[in-house]
């Protein structure tokens, strides 16, 4: 009973941060119900079966998800045993930019929502172009320390895809879906990759106390 109630009271933070969390979004859900007239399972339901289409719909979209997820998960969890304070601030930094990338991936925020609130495309590409940049210069010492050679590969495929976007739209699908939406998949996987190896890298050099990153 003692070992009970001694988890119960280590994990009272956790309950509530988990509790607080779920609420949160499922009054989301309820405000937008209310709010847009929106019939609940359209908003709790699955896209696919609510559409009525077959399972395969956005398939390869739907691996790119995971993969942002991955990332952005991969790099919190790190955040929790790095004890170099611009390591840290580093890995929840990259964390907070897959999550954005994977957000603006599911919910369509550049393509559909954000201009619909007047925003225009090239004023959300902007947005992620400072951002990344921002992002870049605020540590880029702790990239250069890095193999940040696969991090440019998924900046490349990222730009590859943005340019088929915005020139080729008209030409066959092979170049505007196969060749943009592949390219950004790439991208997406290369991004994965750098961060996975970035953050066993930083794991492994605290454990071993390498110099590596010792000059962060």
């Amino acid at each position: 009973m003692t070992i009970l109630t001694n988890q119960l009271k280590s994990l009272l933070p956790s309950f509530i941060s988990v509790f607080v969390f779920s609420l949160s979004v499922i009054g989301i859900v309820l405000y937008v119900h209310y709010s847009k007239n929106i019939a609940l399972e359209t908003l709790t339901g699955d896209p696919a079966v609510i559409a009525q289409l077959p399972a395969y719909i956005g398939v390869l979209s739907q691996f790119g998800i995971f993969l942002w997820a991955a990332t952005a998960a991969i790099c919190l969890f790190c955040s929790q045993l790095v004890k170099n304070k611009r390591l840290k601030a580093f890995v929840v930094s990259s964390a907070l930019i897959s999550m954005l990338l994977g957000f603006d991936d599911v919910f369509m925020l550049h393509e559909s929502v954000l201009p619909s609130l007047g925003i225009s495309q090239k004023i959300v590409y902007l947005s992620y172009f400072v951002i990344i940049s921002a992002y870049a210069l605020t540590f880029f010492k702790v990239l250069l320390l890095t193999d940040y050679l696969l991090l440019l590969c998924a900046l490349f495929w990222f730009g590859t895809s943005l340019f088929v976007d915005n020139f080729f739209y008209e030409s066959s699908p092979y170049i505007t879906k196969l060749l943009e939406d592949g390219a950004k998949f790439i991208g997406i996987v290369s991004w994965l990759f750098y961060f996975t190896r970035t953050c066993r890298q930083i794991f492994q050099n605290q454990t071993l106390k390498s110099s590596r990153f010792i000059s962060v």
